[in-house]
């Protein structure tokens, strides 16, 4: 009998170090090596398998760093701080996570994301196929440690991004049985530094403040425009200010179990008398800008004469006048500003856009505090930080 429960035990044994081969199987407690993803600054994506280093525990949180590398203490120390004091917030306001790895806590794996190639650093990601049974089968934000060594104060407000993507992934991929719209989801995530990290509100207006062409519903711009975070955030965070700063107005539009997500925004702002319709909370938003609703966010007039490709859910201010026709609506403010918006609705794979020529005229109130030069607004404007977004498929999302 000893001799087939030994015989058992190494068949057994064999079976479960061979499945340890198997991409997507992590064994849990008998080592800390994880599957990772490197990314270029072309969204290209390399599959490393790791060993990493705990280096932190709570209640809510378990924080690894590549082995080999080491996180400065100091800055470890504030994100764990600022995850465990915000942690049971972000799960008020959001929604529940879920457990696959039964151990009821986020693990944070901090590595060298990027390439060495890469131009531009992401600072975190959040991988859905974590949740589906593949890759490492747990709660899990992979955090870019050298920008955690750049700033601990971005890393935390991007921390609480990831984490609402993780929870947004449960709540409605897993519970509703549909993904939420890119626009909403980043939206969202947008709404968590409102709440809990000031540092990235701030870099988020100075970003807003070097463009001139507002978007965050057609995500993934075909021009090269850098208008999707900044719009996103400067909206929720006027959302916010009308809300009487209250955190259940982003609740409300996360818990929301309407299925058109612009709807859903619609209607879960109906008390704040803002809008009654998609396009006209858009023109509400950028009129409040205006009027200077939003500290430290300017209005940039675009360039006179200047030919421009609106998308889906865009916004340009300028001086003179067009003509509205179709999908474009236009809206004068009591300054002499106009506003333009593609009122268009439709975000697949190939949105279509409304080509419209800038009036040549001048505007008096140029010099105006609430106003940037239009001739020197940069569309070229790029952040030194990109995020992304996986979907289900494993795949970058852009629609």
């Amino acid at each position: 009998m000893r001799k087939i429960i030994l015989l058992l035990f190494s068949v057994f044994l064999s079976i479960f170090i061979g499945s340890c081969s198997i991409i997507g199987f992590n064994p849990g407690g008998l080592d800390d090596n994880y599957y990772v993803l490197r990314i270029n600054s072309y969204d290209q994506q390399k599959v490393d398998y790791v060993k990493f280093d705990e280096i932190y525990e709570s209640d809510n949180l378990i924080m690894y760093v590549e082995s080999g590398y080491s996180a400065p203490s100091s800055a470890a120390s504030y994100i764990s701080q600022e995850f465990d004091k915000y942690y049971n917030d972000m799960i008020s306001v959001y929604g529940q996570h879920t457990d696959v790895d039964n151990n009821g806590k986020i693990k944070i794996l901090l590595f060298n994301i990027n390439s060495s190639s890469s131009s531009s650093s992401v600072t975190g990601y959040f991988y859905p196929l974590d949740l589906l049974g593949q890759f490492n089968n747990g709660e899990i934000l992979y955090m870019d440690l050298m920008s955690l060594n750049v700033s601990p104060r971005y890393m935390a407000g991007t921390i609480f991004h990831e984490l609402q993507h993780l929870i947004n992934f449960n709540v409605n991929a897993l519970e509703k049985s549909r993904e939420m719209s890119l626009w909403l989801n980043e939206a969202l995530s947008e709404s968590t530094s409102v709440l809990f990290s000031p540092t990235t509100v701030t870099s988020r207006i100075n970003e807003f403040n070097n463009i001139s062409y507002y978007c965050f519903y057609t995500w993934d711009l075909p021009i090269d425009v850098f208008a999707n975070y900044p719009s996103a955030s400067v909206f929720m965070n006027w959302l916010y200010k009308r809300s009487g700063n209250n955190s259940n107005i982003f609740k409300t539009i996360a818990g929301s179990y309407i299925i058109n997500d612009y709807t859903r925004v619609v209607n879960s702002v109906s008390s704040l008398a803002i809008g009654n319709s998609w396009d006209s909370l858009l023109l509400k938003w950028i009129e409040a800008v205006a009027n200077n609703e939003i500290s430290g966010a300017k209005l940039s007039l675009s360039k006179s004469g200047a030919s421009i490709q609106l998308y889906p859910g865009a916004l340009v201010a300028y001086s003179g006048s067009l003509n509205s026709s179709g999908n474009l609506v236009t809206k004068s403010l009591s300054s002499g500003i106009q506003l333009a918006l593609n009122k268009d609705t439709y975000i697949g794979s190939s949105p279509s856009s409304i080509n419209i020529t800038i009036p040549n005229s001048s505007y008096s109130l140029r010099a105006s505090k609430s106003y940037n030069s239009s001739s020197e607004v940069s569309q070229n404007y790029k952040s030194k930080y990109r995020n992304i977004l996986f979907g289900n498929d494993g795949k970058i999302k852009k629609y």
